[in-house]
């Protein structure tokens, strides 16, 4: 533990700056300490490196470069408290990670947490290392859009393929704007020729992904990288119905023209469901996975082939046509 200055110490030291030096007594007679009291602050400059004895006088004191007492008493126990950090951090980290592998032992059932909030984005992406590396019969994943960095998007392309060669099934979803994406492109054709199942939907509920129905990750909310970690089961069979029931109606992914064309009226029809609904802009393009000025030029094709002018309008002659139910 680094020393502390006592009360009058730093004061001290400013004083004897104007002097050739100082005796304890001299500090009694400037300030007014009592003689022991001028003794703790002397005992103390010393240990904080500031004064040093005199060579030519017994008893007598000179001040010293406080650059020199940062070196010799500040940088180590800065270092120490860089390496406790870093040390409690790891094992932060590393608690967090066991506990999770705690509850998908034969242990956990006397448990009853039905999932964990992981706030370390290093730790999420070790857990689904782990979870991917265990997966032994399925994975079902939900990407509704290509937020993610040129680090993760290496990382879930490894673990993909990784799971497709030990013979995992693998069924992925995405939204249909990924089709138009080149690198999703690229990514999803290689998985398909590697056997794995992707379809496109126009919109989907959220980024999930389901290991073996036994746990299930779904991405904090915010933009720390942080993830819920789902391992009750009543709530990963609810998640994978939720997969089952947008998978039922998604659309094969196929990089054809004739189904790029259908999957854009595909969008098309999203929006006039949520132009219906009252939907901002904002809403529809982040439902779709495209950005604002992409969603309003398609806002603005739909209501062009509906002749309208206004949202209002727009609204007034899909009732009046009777297209609610068509769309």
């Amino acid at each position: 533990m680094f020393p502390k200055p006592l009360t009058g110490s730093l004061e001290v030291y400013e004083w004897c700056l104007d002097r050739d030096g100082f005796a304890v007594d001299d500090i009694a007679h400037e300030f007014g300490f009592a003689p022991d009291t001028s003794a703790e602050i002397v005992a103390n400059l010393l240990e904080l490196q500031l004064i040093r004895t005199s060579r030519d006088r017994h008893a007598w004191f000179v001040p010293v470069d406080p650059g020199i007492a940062y070196s010799q008493v500040l940088t180590p126990s800065e270092l120490d408290l860089i390496e406790r950090t870093l040390a409690i951090g790891q094992l932060r980290n590393d608690l967090a990670r066991l506990s999770l592998v705690f509850r998908s032992s034969k242990f956990a059932s006397q448990y009853s947490n039905s999932f964990e909030i992981v706030k370390v984005p290093a730790v999420v992406r070790s857990l689904l290392s782990e979870a991917a590396a265990g997966c032994s019969h399925e994975v079902v994943c939900m990407r509704p859009d290509s937020g993610q960095s040129a680090g993760d998007w290496v990382e879930t392309q490894a673990r993909d393929f990784q799971m497709l060669s030990r013979g995992v099934r693998l069924r992925a979803l995405y939204q249909h704007t990924a089709r138009f994406d080149t690198p999703i492109r690229e990514h999803a054709e290689k998985l398909i020729d590697s056997g794995a199942e992707i379809r496109t939907a126009g919109a989907l509920l959220g980024k999930i992904i389901i290991f073996d129905r036994t746990s299930a990750f779904i991405p904090s909310s915010g933009e720390d990288g942080g993830a819920v970690v789902v391992q009750e089961r009543s709530l990963i069979d609810f998640l994978y119905s939720c997969f089952e029931h947008v998978w039922a109606t998604a659309k094969k992914f196929d990089t054809g023209r004739a189904e790029i064309d259908a999957v854009s009226e595909d969008m098309k029809k999203e929006i006039v469901k949520m132009l219906i609904s009252g939907a901002k802009d904002e809403a529809i393009a982040r439902r779709l996975g495209m950005s604002v000025r992409t969603c309003r030029k398609h806002i603005g094709q739909v209501m062009q082939m509906f002749g309208a002018t206004s949202r209002f309008q727009f609204g007034y002659l899909v009732k009046e046509a009777d297209l609610e139910e068509d769309v």
